[in-house]
């Protein structure tokens, strides 16, 4: 119960004991929570207050709301560790699901201005264009699309594409990854996207736009990627630097 003689604030403490609640699977993801009224009853406190600890949880991704049905929890979240060149499999690995692949096409063509202007082409210069539907436990979380300079694109033909990518051409043939650029930025699922992911359209989504490079500085591959919000997280750290005097 809440301590209404504490000096911690009310909707904090509900906020902690609904969390608790959370993790002991007493609300499991996906399950509804109580109504407001039924937790300004249960808690002898105030709708404003019950609003204020959901607020409070809704910011942390822990809950989500569903207009016309009511709140629930959410489902857990895939952190991604951003900064490196990031394997989707390993992150699906170390969140404790069976990673998966679906290509859904597999091209080659003259690049786009865009493209050829990311990856440094020169005109008239081919690519290879790839899209992939990313899998966690059979559950739809990203929609690639991958643009390759064409010498490292033409050995990804006729190659197991289910698993990492980054980890094939590194042991088969030798290619160091150094970096990789990151823009991240909230969008809304198109139609397509919709489908794809099991989302429907207009649904959030977090589209990452981003350019590996090879430990040479030569950029060779260019992504648009779209993660579904409900499932993904993004975590970065940065090191602390010091006043200069």
């Amino acid at each position: 119960m809440l301590d209404k003689k504490s000096y911690i604030p009310l909707y904090h403490q509900l906020a902690d004991e609904l969390r608790k609640n959370m993790t002991g699977q007493r609300y499991k993801a996906g399950r509804a929570l109580p109504s407001e009224s039924t937790l300004c009853t249960r808690y002898g406190i105030s709708r404003g207050t019950v609003r204020e600890a959901l607020r409070v949880l809704l910011r942390e991704g822990l809950i989500e709301r569903q207009r016309g049905l009511g709140t629930f929890v959410s489902s857990t979240k895939i952190v991604h560790e951003a900064g490196t060149v990031m394997s989707f499999s390993r992150v699906m690995d170390a969140s404790g699901k069976k990673p998966s692949a679906q290509v859904l096409e597999f091209r080659r063509y003259p690049a786009p201005d865009y493209i050829r202007s990311k990856l440094q082409l020169r005109p008239g210069a081919e690519i290879v264009y790839m899209q992939r539907l990313r899998f966690g436990d059979d559950e739809p979380i990203l929609l690639e699309h991958s643009y390759f300079r064409l010498e490292i694109g033409e050995k990804l033909q006729d190659q197991d594409l289910n698993g990492p990518i980054y980890n094939m051409l590194e042991k088969k043939h030798h290619y160091v990854f150094l970096r990789t650029e990151y823009a991240i930025e909230a969008a809304l699922a198109s139609k397509n996207e919709g489908r794809l992911l099991t989302i429907g359209a207009g649904q959030p989504v977090l589209i990452m736009n981003r350019l590996v490079y090879l430990k040479d500085g030569m950029p060779v591959e260019y992504a648009e990627d779209v993660y579904r919000a409900d499932r993904t997280r993004f975590k970065f750290s940065e090191p602390i630097f010091k006043e200069q005097t």
